[in-house]
């Protein structure tokens, strides 16, 4: 067994304990992973952890990916060959400046903040600061743009909630690798609990809270499916 099979052996141990449905190793050594088709923050972490290198997660077709390069190098040439929005790209970077965008999250912030007055506004600062970071700063390895609609929303998301919490939904473009360690940092505190999915809604999210474009609806027809992300802002979000 070469030293590349043996480190994809551990990453199957992780992933088998994460229900993954199938693992391989292409002949460029990334170690591929097909996750549940809806997976947890934790699952992605707990694999991310046991790489040395970048880890990634995307869509091939319908499925939700893991794949990390376990040779040296960047391992770019590897992920060409499991991703298929390469010929995309170009298109997907053209979008609304930095500042556009802060500006319509703001925006996004100050209506929930209005329509629901009970929410803290500390956790609706948090709210702010990851939507926006995930708008601006989420990017594919050549400059793609990732998010292609959220919202800032408030719900209950499971049966312990005494209460409406404030929640960032993303729905991210279908095909495109995310590093694993990027989108990790424009979450933050929003990494602890929240979910991905190839499903087209979650929590009771979907298609209204976030429409899809007509990319979107486009690459649905070819079988692409985009990832539905959901969070909720922590109650002591504003702490950390």
């Amino acid at each position: 067994m070469t030293d590349f099979a043996k480190l994809h052996a551990s990453v199957v141990s992780v992933a088998t304990a994460q229900s993954c449905s199938h693992s391989r190793l292409t002949p460029k050594n990334v170690s591929v992973h097909v996750l549940p088709e809806t997976t947890s923050f934790s699952s992605v972490a707990a694999l991310a952890g046991a790489v040395e290198g970048e880890a990634y997660i995307g869509t091939v077709e319908k499925e939700l990916i893991f794949s990390a390069h376990l040779g040296p190098g960047k391992g770019e040439d590897g992920y060409a060959e499991l991703f298929e929005a390469r010929p995309a790209k170009k298109r997907r970077r053209c979008g609304n400046s930095a500042e556009e965008e802060a500006d319509r999250v703001a925006a996004a912030r100050a209506r929930l903040a209005q329509s629901v007055p009970t929410l803290a506004s500390c956790e609706l600062d948090v709210a702010q600061k990851v939507a926006t970071k995930l708008v601006c700063n989420l990017r594919g390895p050549n400059g793609e743009i990732v998010v292609q609609s959220y919202a800032i929303l408030a719900k209950k998301l499971g049966v312990a909630d005494t209460c409406q919490r404030v929640v960032i939904a993303a729905r991210l473009n279908a095909g495109i690798e995310m590093n694993v360690r990027l989108l990790k940092s424009c979450l933050g505190p929003c990494w602890e609990d929240g979910l991905i999915t190839t499903l087209p809604t979650l929590h009771g999210i979907g298609k209204i809270e976030l429409p899809l474009s007509d990319e979107a609806s486009a690459a649905a027809m070819f079988g692409n499916a985009a990832i539905l992300l959901v969070t909720s802002v922590p109650t002591n979000g504003a702490k950390k």
